[in-house]
């Protein structure tokens, strides 16, 4: 079940992130992964996040065992420190950091018991 859910994340965020760079026309899309901010973001930090989740989307829908937690805890690490330094809207950035420790942490343990 592990495996289905990371795949779908993997393409939704693939798909954020083609929006954001105005590949894909969505301006929903486009500013669900923005709107965490509540600093202004330029045209460069915006391609920048993009191309950012459009690395971590592409480690997910391939679905490599040994580097979809990682990329589950390197978000969280890096949106906490978005929330310790005040740049993020705290409870959805919140929700965006437990949920990813949460995915991380399940599909290791699915790894775990698949062997």
């Amino acid at each position: 079940m592990i495996n289905g859910i990371v795949i779908l994340n993997g393409i939704y965020d693939i798909v954020c992130s083609l929006s954001i760079l105005g590949i894909v026309d969505s301006t929903f899309l486009s500013t669900i992964h923005l709107k965490l901010f509540n600093i202004p973001t330029d045209d460069v930090c915006k391609r920048y996040l993009a191309y950012w989740i459009f690395t971590y989307g592409m480690i997910r829908v391939t679905n490599s065992s040994n580097l979809v937690p990682y990329s589950y805890y390197i978000e969280a690490i890096f949106f906490a420190n978005e929330i310790l330094n005040g740049t993020v809207h705290l409870f959805s950035t919140l929700f965006v950091v437990v949920t990813s420790i949460f995915i991380g942490i399940w599909y290791h343990i699915e790894e775990l018991n698949d062997t």
